[in-house]
This record gives C-alpha cells, sequence and structure tokens, in this order.
C-alpha cells in the first residue's frame, strides 16, 4: 500500500528576497539522517530525490517533497517522514551545510559524477549565464518590495475601517471552539514553511495536500488588513500555550505574516482565502468583511482599487522577471547536461536507496 505525498515550499521568493524556512524540514535532534546535495544545475538532484521518494512512498511511507520556489517543477528536498530521513539541495541560494557531521548529515557530491574536462569550452558562458540569473532575481525583489508598499496602502485603508471589538470577540469565539477540551500546558514546538510561492508559473500553493485530511476547517475570507493576519497569530500562540504542535505557513509576499495554520492533534486547520491564493475552500467560512465599517470602505472605494490594480501590476512584473531567471537557468542545464556521466548518476541513486535501505532496518530492529 502507497504511503502519502504532501507538497511544501522551504523557501520562497518574497518582498524581502529569497527567505528560507530550511531549518524547518527536518530537525536535526530528530533525524537519523541528513543528506546535503552538492552540485550544478542539470546535475540530477532534483531528479535523485524525486526517485527516493517515488520508491519509498511505493513501500509504504508518508513523503513530503519540498519543491523549489524558483522551479515549482523540482525539488529542494524531500523527507521520508517514519524514518527521519531527508535529502536537500545544499547549493545557492539554499546553501545547507553539515550541522552534525558523521552524527547527523553528510555531503553527497553530484559533482563526482561531472565529465570534468567537457566543461572548459562553456567556462565563460556559465559565469556570464549565473551573473544574468543572479541579476534577475535581484530585479524581481525589487518589484515584489514595490508591491508590498503598495499592498501596505490597500491594507491600511482596510485596517482603518476594522472593528477591534469585533475582531477580538471573533477570536475569543475561536478559541473557545477550537481549545474547549484543551488545558494550558507546557508549550509546544512549531514548524514553519510555505505552502504557497511566487514561482516562474506565477502563484503556486500546494496547501490542498497539505490539510485535505482534516476534519475542521476554518475559512479567513478577505482582503489584506482585514484581521487575518492578528486573528491566526492569536491562535498560534494559544495552541502553542496548551502544548499543541502547529504547523504554520507563512505569507510568501511578507514571510514575517502567516498565512494558514494546521493543527495536526485537533484535526483543525485555519486557512485563509485571500489576494494572493486566490483559493475558495470549503469549510465554516469566516467573512472578516463583516468587521468593518462599510461607509469607511465605501469612502475610500476608490483608493483601494487603485491600491490593488497596482499591486496586481507590480506583483506580476515580478512573476516575469522570475519566469525569465528560470529561462536563463534553464540554459545553464544545457552546459551541464552533456558533460554528466548517467551511468554514475544511475549507480549513486541505487547507492543512496540502499543506503537508507540499512537506516530502516536498523530503524526496525530497535
Amino acid at each position: 500500500m502507497k504511503g502519502e505525498f504532501k507538497h511544501f515550499f522551504p523557501g520562497g521568493n518574497t518582498s524581502k528576497g529569497f527567505y528560507s524556512f530550511y531549518r524547518y524540514i527536518l530537525p536535526q535532534e530528530t533525524a537519523r539522517r541528513i543528506i546535503c546535495i552538492k552540485g550544478g544545475p542539470g546535475t540530477g538532484k532534483s531528479s535523485l530525490m524525486k526517485r527516493v521518494g517515488q520508491y519509498f512512498n511505493e513501500k509504504g511511507y508518508d513523503i513530503e517533497y519540498h519543491h523549489c520556489s524558483s522551479d515549482n517543477t523540482s525539488l529542494d528536498g524531500v523527507v521520508i517522514k517514519e524514518l527521519n530521513v531527508a535529502l536537500l539541495d545544499g547549493t545557492s541560494p539554499h546553501v545547507v551545510d553539515p550541522i552534525n557531521p558523521g552524527a547527523v548529515d553528510e555531503i553527497l557530491n553530484m559533482g563526482d559524477c561531472w565529465i570534468e574536462s567537457g566543461f572548459k569550452d562553456y567556462r565563460s558562458s556559465i559565469i556570464s549565464t549565473n551573473k544574468q540569473v543572479g541579476k534577475k532575481f535581484k530585479h524581481a525583489y525589487r518589484y515584489i518590495g514595490a508591491s508590498r508598499l503598495i499592498h501596505d496602502d490597500w491594507s491600511s485603508y482596510n485596517s482603518e475601517a476594522l472593528n477591534a471589538s469585533k475582531l477580538n470577540n471573533l477570536q475569543e469565539r475561536l478559541k473557545n471552539d477550537l481549545f474547549k477540551n484543551t488545558d494550558v500546558s507546557i508549550a509546544a514546538n512549531s514548524r514553519h514553511l510555505f505552502a504557497t510561492a511566487f514561482t516562474p508559473n506565477g502563484i503556486v500553493t500546494f496547501i490542498d495536500s497539505i490539510y485535505k485530511d482534516y476534519k475542521h476547517v476554518y475559512v479567513l475570507n478577505g482582503g489584506p488588513g482585514t484581521g487575518k493576519t492578528s486573528t491566526l497569530q492569536y491562535l498560534y500562540k494559544k495552541a502553542l500555550k496548551r502544548g499543541l504542535y502547529v504547523e504554520v505557513y507563512h505569507d510568501p509576499l511578507v514571510p514575517e505574516r502567516i498565512e494558514h495554520i494546521c493543527i495536526p492533534n485537533l484535526s483543525t486547520a485555519i486557512l485563509t482565502s485571500n489576494e494572493i491564493n486566490e483559493r475558495s475552500f470549503a469549510g465554516n467560512q469566516i467573512n472578516m468583511e463583516d468587521l468593518q465599517n462599510k461607509i469607511l470602505i465605501d469612502r475610500n472605494k476608490a483608493e483601494i482599487e487603485k491600491a490593488k490594480e497596482n499591486f496586481n501590476l507590480l506583483l506580476n512584473k515580478g512573476l516575469k522577471l522570475i519566469s525569465e531567471a528560470k529561462a536563463l537557468h534553464d540554459e545553464l542545464e544545457k552546459y551541464y547536461i552533456p558533460n554528466m556521466d548517467f551511468d554514475k548518476v544511475e549507480k549513486t541513486i541505487n547507492d543512496v536507496i540502499t543506503k537508507i535501505l540499512k537506516y530502516e532496518k536498523e530503524y526496525k530492529n530497535k
């Protein structure tokens, strides 16, 4: 019987540049083994991780695929949940180096599968293309940063019209509903990742794979500044105080903000349907705009619409630049792929699977 797949983004292209939650993929304290994979584009890192994931999924293990926000079809990591084994892409911009070498971490160098002599004719092209990719991302982050400033204006119009008493009452009701049978306890841990990302293929979200088996779903509907973030932050802190482990999924525009939270022990997800993910979710619907003063919203309607238009214009320009960076990155792969010894790559994949099977045997014999 096959296991389940869940999909995440461990890093994101945000208004603050590339933002990493890599340390939450698999904590050092619980990891049996973390394999950090080094190598250039087209050297088989993502393919290796997919093969390993598929193999152990077929054996019945639940698998996490951690996708690259700069190429959402590619992987930055794979986790075999029950074995506490992870493989991570350790190349730029998400540099991952061993923290506890030998005890937990090891390095797998896909460069060992290169035909090194074949690169000499491409040296200047590789250097030049890498510089162009870097420039594209810098420009993309400027546009995303500019869109965030406009988003702040849009948010301010909504927050000015928000009734604080109504918001407090809503948060109190949700707290009582969610935690009515749960006492305050020792603070628990949390995990932080992205469910949604700005990618070369536009705005992509994997939230459906994350909460699909949850029994209780609450959906916060509303634009920026309508109290969604503060409500999620409030419930997140209340859950931790009750000793409940919380999965926190962050906003791809402003990574300090929360987009969704999931509380596995309560089989409860609190999701936001917002201006970025533009998703409709089934569940207990909460319209945050009901907490606003409609007169103030109507008064600022023209300004809100203009801010919304400018936000989308700037964000789409940033997304276009990320797509252009991906096209350049694909050019880089053309220099690497012909200079790979794929027999060695295949042997490396099989060696990794054999190594993890050894960890599986050790785990089951304990």
